[in-house]
């Protein structure tokens, strides 16, 4: 990851948002609708909370039948605390001890109390890696040169053969040791990965 990238170079300026008032089953729609795991909830242009599928799935399930329509239930009812919040001037690492150390997968950038984009996990990691002419490999060696698979991707090789997700997912440091990846159940950004059904995950969602 270049040390002079922050998260202005990376950030999301459109994102989803939803505010308290909303009724959580429209909510619900548009997580399923958009294909992703998390809603920021906005009070004006103010982050004032989160909306998770799992929780607004949670609190549909769990509304009895007779005792009120679940129409009527609102994003503020069942909001989680905000995401964690970041500056457009912080630098990207930043952004990385956060996702680590609070085992989210996106912050919301904030700039005179108004939000203004999102950083995921995976734009992150996708800033860490190699750029040609920084450090990309050579198309030419290893495997284009002597028909053999190169060092790195042989050490991606699982048991039997196929490509270990976990290594596949995660990044290295300059001494090939693995840093952090983005866990493909939960989406969180965490230090290390661990194969599971064909998929790189984190050590939680591997026990679940």
């Amino acid at each position: 990851m270049r040390t002079d990238t922050t998260v202005r170079d990376v950030m999301h300026r459109e994102f989803l948002g939803v505010s308290e008032s909303d009724s959580l089953r429209d909510a619900a729609a548009l997580l399923a609708d958009e294909g992703t795991n998390c809603l920021v909830v906005l009070r004006g242009g103010e982050p004032v909370g989160r909306l998770g599928c799992r929780d607004a799935l949670s609190a549909l399930l769990d509304a009895e039948p007779g005792v009120g329509d679940d129409g009527d239930l609102t994003v503020g009812s069942v909001m989680r605390p905000p995401l964690v919040t970041v500056s457009p001037d912080d630098a990207l690492a930043t952004v990385e001890e956060r996702l680590i150390s609070e085992g989210g997968d996106r912050v919301v950038v904030v700039e005179d109390d108004q939000a203004v984009g999102v950083v995921t996990a995976s734009d992150v990691l996708a800033a860490g890696a190699p750029r040609t002419g920084t450090g990309a490999r050579d198309p030419l060696d290893d495997e284009a040169a002597t028909g053999e698979p190169r060092r790195d991707d042989a050490a991606m090789m699982g048991s039997d053969g196929g490509v270990d997700r976990a290594a596949e997912a995660s990044s290295t440091d300059a001494s090939g040791s693995p840093t952090q990846g983005v866990c493909e159940s939960c989406g969180a950004l965490v230090p290390d990965l661990v194969s599971a059904n064909g998929q790189a995950v984190c050590p939680e969602c591997r026990e679940v």
